[in-house]
């Protein structure tokens, strides 16, 4: 059985520091962007898949948007 691990990930959108726990079974960088994208509002760029291999894309389109210093860490139990 896969247990919920709590990750915070902190992030700067229009110049404002931003702090959230995410639940999930694992995390990466990708993926902190992504649920980052989400939080802040700006959302997912339409036409693309978000995903590991698309990392650069996704990343892009944050920044472009505004959202930057996107980290992560998993928090003890």
């Amino acid at each position: 059985m896969t247990r919920t691990r709590y990750f915070q990930i902190t992030y700067r959108f229009n110049d404002q520091r931003h702090v959230f726990v995410q639940p999930d079974t694992h995390m990466n960088h990708a993926d902190a962007w992504y649920y980052a994208c989400l939080h802040s509002g700006l959302g997912l760029s339409y036409g693309h898949d978000h995903d590991q291999q698309n990392d650069d894309a996704l990343q892009g389109h944050a920044q472009a948007g505004g959202l930057i210093d996107v980290s992560w860490e998993e928090l003890p139990n």
